[in-house]
């Protein structure tokens, strides 16, 4: 009997699969047996995102939907999502929720009711509301899960980040709620530090810039080097596969807490 090849014939439903921590994701379910359903937020990312990834596992058994979490409809959208994965790929075992909007960095002066709204709907409202709509079509059992994303910014606070740090902070106490609210169903997050993905493109970053980001931490991390999509996206196949772990954060920060 296999032990520990524990996500062999599994269904992964990775909202947020089309690139960066979610594509690693959906790459690592593959590899590790799974079958896998990738969202995105529009039907081009969701193409494009399906046909690499067939490129590279020609017999994976992929399927892909767009779902656009920013609406109002969003409950009704994520609704939508499982039934139609359940519908092309058999009832959902794993859950992981990687989709986010550019980072709102601000200054205090800079804040604003409207823009508090607008990255509290897909860091606060969607997660919640991802939780309500895995309690009706998850498998109520340890063997499944839900895993949710936060960030180091939780733990690490930064000038100009306190809008986004009061959400990952927050994001760490519903995983904890939730995992008692959604029980057995397990529920966690994983906390990335500094990883290598599009998200710094999206917030204006020049590649230059990236780069010089890039490798001013890489002499202060103890690993000496960003954290790579491929070793941060282990966390969320390891939350996965653990049966007993709920209520945990998993963090991946190449060594940040320690400088």
């Amino acid at each position: 009997m296999a032990k520990y090849n524990k996500l062999a014939g599994k269904h992964f439903l990775v909202i947020g699969g089309t690139k960066g921590i979610g594509r690693g994701v959906v790459e690592g379910a593959i590899e590790a047996g799974a079958r896998v359903t990738l969202a995105g937020s529009s039907t081009a990312s969701v193409s494009k995102a399906l046909d690499e990834v067939r490129a590279a596992y020609p017999s994976a058994q992929v399927a892909g939907f767009a779902c656009d979490l920013s609406k109002d409809t969003v409950e009704q959208d994520l609704d939508a999502l499982f039934a139609r994965a359940k519908e092309a790929q058999g009832e959902v075992d794993h859950v992981v929720l990687t989709a986010a909007d550019p980072l709102a960095v601000m200054g205090v002066d800079e804040i604003s009711l409207e823009r508090v709204r607008k990255v509290a709907h897909m860091r606060m409202a969607v997660p919640m509301l991802l939780g309500k709509a895995a309690a009706r079509h998850v498998r109520r059992s340890h063997e499944c899960s839900l895993t949710l994303s936060t960030g180091g910014i939780a733990d690490s606070p930064a000038s100009g980040w306190s809008v986004i740090a009061f959400m990952a902070a927050g994001l760490t106490g519903l995983t904890r709620n939730l995992a008692l609210d959604l029980k057995p169903l397990r529920v966690n997050a994983v906390e990335p530090g500094f990883v290598d993905t599009p998200l710094w493109e999206s917030i204006g970053f020049t590649a230059e810039q990236k780069a010089a980001v890039f490798n001013e931490w890489s002499k202060k991390l103890p690993t000496g080097q960003i954290g790579l999509v491929e070793d941060v996206a282990e966390a969320y196949i390891y939350l996965a596969k653990d049966s007993n772990a709920t209520g945990e954060i998993v963090k991946t920060r190449g060594g940040h807490n320690l400088i």
